[in-house]
């Protein structure tokens, strides 16, 4: 498995960045029309991994540093199994997103905002308490 070190402080960075990514997510989630869902999905899964990184950091000192998604949710999913599963879900929908040429429903749109919010919220918890 490929890793990176870190501490606390990239821990706080990537919280923030995942912040910022569903922040945005939640903002084009009241645009409409063809390609909408897709564009919040991507930046949603975005949120997700961000947020993985950081609370994988803040609870081991490493994130997964590969670049398949379906492994940092098994990375995430040994610090936490709930959240690891949230993960796992947000990254199903990627390709589908970022390189399919069909839309994405408005229920998996739901989705991936909840998948989302429950990743950035505890990368939240878990790094400002650190």
């Amino acid at each position: 498995m490929r890793s990176r070190p870190g501490d606390r402080g990239q821990a706080r960075a990537r919280r923030i960045i995942a912040a910022r990514y569903f922040e945005v997510a939640d903002l084009a989630s009241s645009e409409e029309g063809p390609g909408a869902n897709n564009v919040v999905v991507g930046i949603a899964v975005l949120a997700g991994i961000a947020a993985s990184d950081a609370i994988c950091l803040s609870a081991t000192g490493s994130r997964y540093a590969g670049e398949d998604h379906a492994e940092a949710a098994r990375v995430l999913g040994r610090v936490d199994k709930g959240l690891g599963n949230e993960l796992s879900k947000l990254v199903r929908l990627k390709p589908s997103a970022h390189y399919g040429s069909t839309f994405i429903s408005d229920s998996d749109r739901v989705r991936a905002l909840r998948a989302a919010a429950t990743l950035v919220e505890a990368a939240t918890n878990r790094t400002l308490s650190n």
